[in-house]
């Protein structure tokens, strides 16, 4: 081989050996850097799409909140935080001076604490069975309705009897029946829950002693207070 041909063949290894010492020492960093550089883009996008979904729900809560407060409002007001008794009071004066009616008395027990009410045991299947195996002694098409059993009782975890105050209140007003019914309406509508449990009416004489056309009708029941901070055992004052 002659001499010209070996420098021509050392020369070609030797700038193979500089391409690939510069594909490993320049090109390859700047295609790891660009591999890295298109990753973090990726990572970026994902985040400001879920950045734009998470804004845009927030700007539809944002929408809601007026008629939110408003409703977070009423719902205090239905069951406030204290007793709250006499702006109750003036309320039930209102209602029974729009149904024509005048409030008589008014008395409120002290506070207690709330008890969820036990669930209804089902009927067991051995009862059933017995029940079943008795010959009926008339057709099934005359058999008499079974009774009505009561809705199943709805409990919350998050009402307790530590947040949670039962006021025991009884109100008394004259009137006529239809006054009465006008009232309870009032009531089960008024700002205030009031859940009536009992009703009672007794006619009212004249002053001649004759029969009058009104009645004093009693309604007894409960409205509530709850603790929104739950750091305070339940039964709050009634006199708040």
């Amino acid at each position: 081989m002659s001499r010209t041909r070996l420098s021509l063949l050392l020369a070609v290894f030797a700038m193979a050996v500089v391409a690939v010492g510069g594909f490993f020492l320049a090109v390859q960093p700047q295609l790891a850097q660009a591999a890295a550089a298109r990753a973090q883009t990726q990572t970026v996008s994902q985040t400001n799409d879920s950045s734009r979904a998470e804004l845009g729900r927030l700007r539809e809560q944002a929408a809601k909140l007026p008629a939110m407060k408003r409703e977070l409002t009423a719902l205090s007001t239905s069951v406030p935080d204290t007793a709250s008794i006499p702006p109750f009071i003036d309320e039930l004066n209102a209602l029974a001076a729009a149904a024509g009616m005048k409030v008589s008395s008014f008395t409120a027990s002290d506070a207690t604490a709330y008890a969820p009410a036990a669930a209804a045991e089902a009927p067991s299947s051995n009862a059933t069975g017995a029940a079943s195996a008795q010959p009926s002694a008339t057709p099934s098409a005359s058999a008499v309705p079974a009774a009505p059993t009561a809705p199943s009782a709805v409990t919350n975890a998050a009402i307790t009897g530590q947040n949670l105050s039962v006021i025991p209140v009884t109100v008394a007003v004259d009137g006529t029946f239809d006054q009465a019914l006008s009232f309870v309406k009032g009531v089960q509508n008024g700002q205030r829950l009031f859940l009536v449990t009992t009703i009672s009416s007794a006619q009212k004489s004249g002053d001649d002693g004759a029969v009058s056309g009104t009645s004093t009708w009693t309604f007894g029941g409960s409205v509530y207070v709850l603790d929104r901070t739950s750091t305070t055992p339940a039964a709050a004052a009634t006199n708040g």
